[in-house]
């Protein structure tokens, strides 16, 4: 991909705002981390041993799992951010990342991470924080909604 296209994409993208036009390009020069991938390409496998983040650019991905392979459980569009958990806990990949349609992805890895000037990569971690805590935050709003759920159900009994 030619580096006015990535710009462009990456100018899109809100995930990207908090970068300054220089960092931006700087992002956008690293061809060989941008990468596109046809309907139906796997970006992600379960179960493997990989620490590598991604930034989707363009398109739309699937996330399944190997055992229910025919269930959609989320669907990413451009702007997210995918792929961190194995970075952080070390575990092996827990689900599959299916292109829907043709997707671009900002592909970083151990060696863009270690190379990355300090601005950028301080922002990616910024964004991963708040991306982990707003996670987090519906996991326990899910939890408190399916517990008083759950207590309706059991009072009914």
């Amino acid at each position: 991909m030619r580096e006015q296209e990535a710009l462009k994409l990456i100018k899109e993208i809100p995930f990207f705002k908090p970068f300054t036009a220089g960092e931006k390009k700087t992002l956008a020069n690293l061809d060989s981390h941008i990468i596109e991938y046809k309907k139906g390409d796997y970006i992600i496998h379960q179960g493997d041993k990989d620490s590598t983040v991604f930034v989707l650019l363009k398109g739309v991905l699937a996330i399944t799992k190997n055992e229910v392979p025919d269930a959609e459980l989320n669907t990413l569009k451009a702007g997210a951010l995918f792929g961190e958990v194995p970075l952080i806990t070390g575990k092996t990949r827990s689900t599959n990342v299916i292109a829907k349609t043709k997707v671009t992805v900002l592909k970083i890895d151990g060696y863009l991470l270690k190379t990355l000037d300090p601005s950028i990569l301080n922002k990616f971690k910024d964004h991963l924080l708040r991306i982990l805590i707003k996670r987090l935050d519906e996991m326990n709003s899910a939890m408190v909604t399916f517990k008083l759920e759950f207590e309706k159900m059991y009072r009914r009994l």
